[in-house]
């Protein structure tokens, strides 16, 4: 049995028939389930307008000083207070020590509550609240090493459907946390298990359309993370207490639950892994939900995957990368024609001088559009507005980028529209940079600036989605999956770098926008000394990527068109393809 095997059957099974739209619509709204657990920490970590709370009958003004905050405006210190009340209107002295009596909140609207508030996370513990986002990042790059690789061995829909479940518990545990202490370690497996959920949900998508139609319901399912991130504003707004927002977020997945009946497992997986008597119930069930007619000689179709995939020739290997199939690791053993065994290491990446050079061009690209999305994401809680507002914009504008970056994708190529991209997003960021709060006539400009963080937004969306295309088509076959991993590896240290970042703004509101502007700067110039992948047949081995542009393509490779044939696919931290 060969991949080849597996797509006649995929083929047969009615490309985007009914069975495969309703999984793909059930597996997109996991994603955008996934988009509300990643987000969600800018509502229930909001840090409200505060100041000390006065001693005893004291007033504002004989108690704190006057002070200029992180946004240039004058206001009661947020900090500090007076070592002596004063009388009257003037204070007894100017030396003053910590907050003694707590803190007064500000909330926008009645009834809402966050962390910040409930636990006075504010002056000496206000990293906190970051700190909490930063253990979300670091257990989804746990869960992408460790947890995830488990659905080759026990199926996508187990996995999926118990880390699910797994994470509508512990999401209900976050809401009655006693103490930001235990908020921050649960943010952790909330982490673990979401990756884990995105990763099997893309691959359920990928492994039930045949080759010639996965290419579209795999890039357009990020449209379901778009919603997810206006459907958290919305909910936001309607749920103005933090715990009863994780609790709405978080339970809703017990839904799943009826997944156990609704959803057979991946028909790939099944074949591969040489479950012939579900593979042939999945079969039956797509023929009937689909209308079609029988499945001629389905038992004869089924011997052929009585032992799984567990051998194959390199050709056939190369066929399957080609045409988008999914690798599964633990029964398969590679047997080149020549007989030798072709065993590659991560190291193979550094082995030659133009896919080294490459790699660290991608490793810096990888970096740099994760620190700058989700910098600027958690970034637009802060900007001046309403914050329910910005958020719905922030995920409203995502959905052009999309639309562009596939249309750019398909007639222009992989590496101008990354470039183009990148330039409009540092543009934006830049102008932000020395953009004046008001006029010389005093007009507020705090309108103008939201929209140019929302036009970086845009371009930054676009240049991640195009990449993660474009990382797995420049790297040959023999080492694919090592690149992309050490890419997704400095993709997970933009991402966890990005909270830290967005956490020095509270004390120099610039430095965030200064950095995403100045290093999208420089991936736009670096991706112009990568090649482009567009049209062009997919390297097979180390020497073919050297040899790029030196001598023509061989007759035995014939040009890959990714429109119709998707390369190999892996998962970002977002939910979708990287």
């Amino acid at each position: 049995m060969s991949s080849q095997d597996v797509e006649e059957v995929l083929d047969r099974l009615g490309g985007y028939g009914r069975y495969q739209v309703l999984l793909y619509i059930a597996m997109g709204l996991v994603n955008m389930r996934g988009a509300l657990h990643v987000f969600v920490s800018m509502f229930v970590g909001w840090a409200p307008t505060h100041h000390c709370k006065p001693l005893g009958n004291h007033t504002l003004n004989q108690s704190l000083p006057w002070e200029e905050n992180n946004y240039g405006e004058m206001a009661w210190s947020q900090c500090s207070m007076y070592r002596e009340p004063g009388s009257g209107s003037v204070a007894h002295g100017n030396e003053t020590v910590a907050c003694q009596n707590g803190w007064t909140y500000q909330m926008d609207r009645d009834g809402e509550t966050s962390i910040v508030s409930d636990w006075n996370l504010v002056c000496d513990d206000n990293y906190l609240s970051e700190l909490a986002v930063t253990m979300y990042m670091v257990g989804a790059t746990c869960g992408t090493l460790f947890l995830t690789p488990v659905s080759d061995r026990w199926g996508r829909k187990s996995v999926m459907l118990a880390c699910l479940w797994l994470q509508a518990v512990i999401g209900v545990a976050v809401a009655f946390s006693p103490s930001p202490v235990v908020f921050v370690v649960l943010q952790f497996f909330i982490g673990i298990c979401n990756m884990t959920i995105a990763l099997c949900a893309y691959v359920l998508v990928v492994e039930t359309f045949d080759k010639d139609t996965r290419e579209l319901p795999a890039l357009s399912l990020q449209f379901f993370w778009a919603g997810g991130v206006m459907l958290l504003a919305l909910l936001a707004y309607l749920i103005p207490d933090w715990r009863h927002l994780e609790l709405a977020v978080s339970l809703p997945q017990v839904l799943t639950i009826s997944f156990i009946w609704l959803l057979p497992e991946s028909l790939t997986w099944l074949l591969v892994m040489g479950k012939v008597k579900r593979a042939r119930e999945t079969i039956l069930t797509i023929i009937r939900v689909n209308k079609l007619p029988s499945f001629q000689d389905l038992d004869g179709t089924m011997d052929k995957f009585k032992d799984g995939l567990r051998t194959q020739s390199e050709d056939e290997l190369h066929e399957k990368n080609d045409t988008g199939g999914s690798v599964i690791g633990s029964k398969e053993k590679i047997v080149p024609k020549s007989s030798e065994k072709v065993a590659h290491t991560v190291l193979d990446v550094f082995k030659t001088p133009r896919v080294c050079r490459y790699a660290v061009l991608m490793f810096y690209l990888y970096l740099v559009n994760s620190l700058a999305y989700f910098g600027i994401a958690f970034f637009t809680p802060l900007l001046s507005g309403d914050k329910y507002i910005n958020t719905l914009i922030s995920g409203a504008v995502e959905v052009p980028a999309y639309i562009v970056c596939i249309i750019t994708n398909r007639k222009i190529g992989r590496r101008w529209p990354i470039c183009g991209f990148l330039l409009i997003c540092a543009a934006a960021n830049f102008v932000v940079i020395f953009l004046p709060k008001t006029t010389d006539d005093g007009t507020d400009l705090s309108t103008v600036n939201t929209a140019l963080v929302m036009v970086g937004k845009f371009g930054i969306t676009g240049s991640y989605s195009a990449l993660y295309l474009y990382g797995s088509e420049i790297f040959p076959t023999s080492i694919r999956n090592h690149a992309v991993g050490l890419c997704s590896f400095f993709e997970n240290i933009g991402s966890i770098a990005a909270p830290q970042i967005v956490y020095a703004a509270k004390t120099s509101t610039q430095l965030p926008m200064s950095v995403f502007a100045a290093m999208t700067a420089v991936g736009a110039i670096v991706v112009l000394f990568l090649p482009e992948t567009h049209n062009v047949s997919l390297p097979q081995t180390l020497d073919e990527v050297e040899h790029w542009g030196k001598k023509p393509q061989t007759n035995h490779m014939p040009a890959v068109k990714h429109n119709d044939d998707a390369p190999v696919y892996c998962l970002s931290y977002r939910g979708t393809e990287s």
